[in-house]
Order: C-alpha cells, then sequence, then structure tokens
C-alpha cells in the first residue's frame, strides 16, 4: 500500500495522520459534535424511584455528542401542571396492562408541559451561558469568555474575539459560522421511564391464572385452573428482571442571527460588568427551547437470577432503553444525526485497493443493514463550512459493530470491536476518494 501524506484541509476536517497506515489505527479527525444537554423525569411515587434517579446521575456521557449538562437535569414528576385532562400533577404516564404506548395526544400533552417547564426554568439561557462559559463569584465580577467553543472547534481566541468581531463583516462571518455549525446544534433530550418488575408480572400472571383456574374448577370441577397459576407463578419466581417502557422528548435551542447579534450586541462582555450580565439574567425571552418531537421504546431483559444484580440489570436497561429512543429520533431529525470520521480502510492485499472502511458507530446508534449512509468531505468555502458527498456506503451485514453498554460483557461470543465494517454502495472506483477522517452521516430514508 502506498503511503500517501494527506492533508484535509477546512476547520472539520483537519489533523489527518502522516501516512495513511497510521491514520487507520486511530481517530484522525476532529469535527463538530451535536452538543447534548441530558434529563430525566423523576417519579418519587415509584417503588425504584430513587434508584433510577441515582443511576441515571452516573451515567456515562454519549461519545458521539458533546455532553452540555447544566445545573438541573431532574424534573420532579410531582411537580409538573398543566397537562391536559389530567387529574393531579404529573405527566401521562405508561402503566402495566396498557396499550403498549401513550397516545399521540397524551405525548403531545406531556411535550407540551415540559417545554413550558423548561422555558419557565430558563434551560435555553442555562445552555447560552454555558456555552459562554459565564463565571464569577458576584455579578460585579461575572464575564463570559469563548473558551468552551474554542476547545470544540478550531477557531483560535483571536477569531472568536467577539468585541473585535462585532465591528468587522469578516469577524461577525466567523461568529455565525460558529453559531451555526455549534450553538444551534443544541439539543435536550428528556426521558421518562415506567418499569415493571418480574415480580410484578409473576403477581400478576398469579391473579389473572387464578381467576381462569377458578372459571375451569367451575366448569370442570377439578383443580387444573390452580394448578396451571402455581406453575406459572413458580416460573416466574425463578427469574429477576425488569421492563421498562421509556419516552423519550426531544428539544432544541432555538438560535439564530437575530438571537445571537441580541447576545452578541446586548449582553456579551469578556470583562466584569454587572450591567450586561444583569440585563442577560433577567432576560426570559430571547433564549429558548423548540420541541421536536418524541420516541417511545420497550426494552426488556429478564435472566436467571443469579447472572445479574439488581443495580447492574437496572443500569443496563436505563441506558440500553434511552439509547434506543436516541437512535429512533436520530433517524428522524437530520440536525440530530450523528456524524461519524472514517477511522479505517480495508484493502485487497494483491490488489492494494479499498475494499471495506471502518467508523466506530454501531447498534447504539440504531445502525441496520439495510441503511445508506453518505461519506463527507468539508471545506471552507467562502468563511463557510460545506459538506460535499463523495461516496454511499452500506453496512455489511453481520459486521455491525456491538457498542451497546455492557455488550462485551453479556455476549458470549467475539463480535466487531474495531467499529462497523462498511462498503462501497454503487460506483466503485469512488472507493478510492475516500480518506481518513471524512464523515459519514445517515441517508434519509
Amino acid at each position: 500500500m502506498k503511503k500517501t501524506i494527506l492533508i484535509l484541509t477546512g476547520v472539520l476536517c483537519c489533523h489527518l495522520a502522516l501516512q495513511a497506515q497510521e491514520a487507520e489505527k486511530k481517530n484522525v479527525s476532529q469535527y463538530y459534535r451535536n452538543a447534548l444537554t441530558s434529563m430525566m423525569v423523576y417519579h418519587p411515587e415509584d417503588e425504584f424511584g430513587y434508584d433510577v434517579y441515582q443511576i441515571f446521575k452516573d451515567l456515562p456521557p454519549e461519545d458521539k455528542y458533546d455532553m452540555h449538562d447544566v445545573d438541573l437535569r431532574v424534573l420532579d414528576n410531582s411537580k409538573i401542571t398543566g397537562v391536559a385532562k389530567h387529574k393531579g400533577n404529573g405527566l401521562h404516564r405508561q402503566t402495566y396492562g396498557s396499550s403498549i404506548v401513550l397516545t399521540a395526544e397524551e405525548k403531545q400533552a406531556n411535550a407540551d408541559a415540559l417545554l413550558e417547564l423548561m422555558n419557565k426554568a430558563d434551560i435555553g439561557k442555562r445552555i447560552v451561558a454555558k456555552w459562554f462559559n459565564l463565571t464569577g463569584e458576584t455579578l460585579q465580577d461575572a464575564r463570559f469568555s469563548t473558551k468552551l467553543i474554542e476547545d470544540r472547534s478550531d477557531y483560535n481566541a483571536s477569531v472568536l474575539d467577539v468585541e473585535k468581531a462585532r465591528f468587522t463583516v469578516e469577524g461577525m462571518a466567523a461568529l455565525r459560522n460558529v453559531s451555526e455549525e455549534l450553538i444551534s446544534h443544541s439539543f435536550v433530550l428528556v426521558s421518562d421511564m415506567t418499569y415493571i418488575t418480574a415480580e410484578d408480572r409473576a403477581d400478576a400472571a398469579k391473579t389473572t391464572f387464578a381467576v381462569l383456574g377458578g372459571l375451569l374448577d367451575a366448569l370442570s370441577g377439578g383443580n387444573a385452573g390452580r394448578r396451571l397459576a402455581e406453575d406459572v407463578g413458580d416460573i416466574a419466581d425463578k427469574f429477576t428482571g425488569f421492563k421498562v417502557m421509556t419516552h423519550t422528548y426531544l428539544f432544541q435551542l432555538e438560535w439564530n442571527d437575530s438571537i445571537s447579534n441580541i447576545f452578541y450586541d446586548k449582553y456579551y462582555t469578556a470583562e466584569p460588568n454587572p450591567e450586561r450580565i444583569a440585563a442577560f439574567i433577567k432576560d426570559n425571552s430571547s433564549f429558548r427551547l423548540t420541541y421536536l418531537g418524541t420516541e417511545s421504546s420497550n426494552y426488556e431483559k429478564t435472566k436467571v437470577a443469579g447472572k445479574y444484580n439488581r443495580e447492574d440489570l437496572l443500569q443496563m436497561i436505563t441506558v440500553r432503553s434511552i439509547d434506543k429512543n436516541i437512535a429512533k429520533l436520530q433517524k428522524r431529525f437530520e440536525a440530530f444525526r450523528v456524524k461519524a470520521p472514517i477511522t479505517a480502510i480495508e484493502y485487497n492485499p494483491k490488489k492494494g485497493t479499498p475494499t471495506g472502511f471502518r467508523a466506530m458507530i454501531g447498534e447504539k446508534e440504531g445502525v441496520e443493514d439495510d441503511m445508506k449512509f453518505e461519506v463527507l468531505e468539508c471545506k471552507m468555502v467562502k468563511g463557510k463550512i460545506e459538506y460535499r458527498r463523495v461516496a454511499v456506503l452500506k453496512p455489511v451485514k453481520n459486521r455491525i459493530w456491538d457498542n451497546r453498554f455492557n455488550a462485551l460483557i453479556e455476549n458470549d461470543k467475539d463480535g466487531e470491536t474495531e467499529g462497523t465494517l462498511f462498503r462501497i454502495d454503487g460506483d466503485k472506483t469512488k472507493a478510492n476518494d475516500i480518506v481518513p477522517g471524512m464523515l459519514i452521516r445517515q441517508i434519509n430514508g
């Protein structure tokens, strides 16, 4: 294989290794990732409500997003009001024995209540404050900075000098580009989980079969129904597990040129300025969230008692149920989709031609073998990032990476460990145009 020095120009796709062989061994690209603020609905009335709350606080970060959590991560269900046609406080909930998912009307009512609550709590403003690193012990010494934006992008401090940029066309163009690529891609994910234990199902099964058994006894004069009920109960009690119905609601920060201009012109200050900071704090209308949609998943893991303890089992199901809904939401909303770099290229040993491409996404992101992904080359064109499609890839069947939470511990057989393997879909000559560091993203449909 010829060793070629590859240099990708552009803000997003730089930092390739000097040699292709070295580039194949590691992630060689820095790229803009969506920012994710993760929240949950806490149900103090649930038997496992506090356990879920404790697990959620310690969940591993989403590795395909820049985690952008704010100081409010838990919404108390008992304090949520205004859900249409609902008695008392709290969201519409999934309950054992009901339909698989909430109705569209119930989900919309929940989303409306969550949106109102988060806007009242200034979640959008908190997200903006974190982007611009609002710091200070008191109002008198509080200030903003662009350090976080600098860290998450390839812009340096001089380019992101807001005070200077506001007076030049080029400077404002750079700020708008950062706003479009980073700040406007700020999402809030709120997960609401309803748990059912194996014992709950066993009790329900016993009750159900006891009633049926009574009917059978009345009709046949025997005790076959009672024996059936006892057998079902004994079997259920030998398992330990949880079943969860998770409803996940997706919101996005409203951020455009008009809103960013308000922030830069009225509030941003790199030096202590109590008046501007106080004005930012008092603004309760400029920085808001908008609702995009919701997805639901029914996830269950029932194992023979002793293989998992309750805490581990609860953690696994919590993580996987949220991941499952994130994958569904990515398919629906293009802006929310992850972009992942090509990390390795496989070659035909005799011909030296590329035969496969690897990227570190897999089952956690909902990758399936009938999906298609575009390969993107990113360039800076007149101060703005543009993406050009280079080729289209498809995952190779049975070569999709199982990167779900605890998959390595759970799986009894070896699987892909270096990402999902993709192959060219369509024009095979396009394979020669793909280099490590280019990004892939799922195509609509």
